[in-house]
């Protein structure tokens, strides 16, 4: 198929350039930066979303978009950005291959659009009520009902999938990753809470604030677990593919995530005894994420199935680890 994939200069995109490359499909990256490493055999279109014109020659024999171009932001002062990126540019896009080849639309959404870190029920799963708490949130729903209603209107089939949080195994133990240094690395959770105005965790970590080499041992104050739905990025890459050659019709929602959700301390003790680093036991208040996720309906109607377990996060994890401190 010729594809059109947004986003493609990002992590997520990028893979998936790679793969459906592989896979011997014709690709049409579109970004507003250049790739770093251009795909071999893909075309690139460099700019804004917002600025595609109606109907766009460039993208007229694209059959199929995998669009996963955003803007991730929780921060209240990005609402207006957060709405251009997200949601002007999702009903630019459309109209931008209004009158192409496209015959499927999939879209990368969110467990935000719930959210996941207050839910209603659990496991949560597509049927899940949305009631998005945050600006980034709320686009992500604007934007399904967007993708929605072009199916409706054009008769494309469109899928709408839901990520679970992803990550790259090898930044797992890098403290500088923006998802993974706040998360397991005691001396850059500080000023996340510190801007959360949790004092007292805070407290217990300010000795830590220029040690690299301790990771969190996260609980919750009233019990339960700090987990969450972890994807490895080639998983998510996998499942993004599978719904593009997919044979759905109509209009699917689909949430793509783990089998089972992570315990993120139990997961930063392994990381700990694996890559020889120090250990802090913390407790966080309840707003700290406890919440498991059904991927049930990935495995009925794609055929999904994430082949990178813990155990396999933690080998990469120490290799990367292992290879940055060599240099190499």
């Amino acid at each position: 198929m010729h594809i059109a994939v947004t986003g493609a200069s990002g992590r997520v995109g990028r893979s998936v350039v790679s793969a459906l490359a592989e896979r011997g499909h014709h690709v049409i990256g579109l970004d507003l930066v250049p790739p770093k490493h251009p795909v071999p055999g893909a075309e690139y279109i460099v700019g804004d979303l917002a600025d595609l014109p109606d109907a766009d020659p460039r993208l007229h024999d694209v059959e199929a978009v995998a669009h996963l171009g955003a803007l991730m932001s929780w921060d209240p002062v990005d609402a207006d950005r957060l709405f251009a990126a997200n949601v002007m540019a999702t009903e630019r896009l459309v109209r931008a291959v209004d009158g192409s080849a496209v015959r499927r639309f999939v879209l990368g959404s969110s467990g935000e659009v719930y959210p996941e870190n207050d839910p209603v029920r659990q496991p949560i799963d597509e049927r899940h009520p949305r009631l998005p708490q945050t600006w980034y949130g709320l686009s992500k729903v604007l934007a399904e009902e967007i993708v929605a209603f072009a199916g409706r209107t054009n008769d494309w089939a469109t899928v709408v999938l839901r990520f679970a949080h992803t990550q790259d195994p090898g930044e797992l133990l890098d403290p500088e990753s923006f998802f993974s240094g706040p998360r397991f690395f005691a001396s850059r959770r500080i000023a996340k809470e510190r801007a959360a105005g949790h004092d007292g965790v805070v407290a217990a970590l300010e000795s830590y604030a220029d040690d690299d080499e301790t990771l969190l041992i996260a609980h919750r104050e009233d019990g339960a677990p700090v987990q969450m739905g972890i994807l490895a990025t080639a998983d998510l890459t996998a499942g993004i593919v599978l719904a593009l050659e997919a044979s759905t019709t109509g209009h699917e929602v689909i949430g793509l995530g783990p089998d089972e959700s992570t315990d993120l301390g139990v997961l930063a003790s392994e990381l700990a005894a694996a890559a020889g680093l120090g250990t802090v036991d913390v407790t966080l208040p309840v707003t700290a994420p406890s919440y498991t996720t059904s991927n049930d309906r990935a495995r009925e109607l794609l055929g999904f199935r994430p082949t990178i377990d813990r155990g396999e996060f933690v080998r990469q994890a120490v290799a990367a680890r292992e290879a940055r401190r060599a240099g190499v």
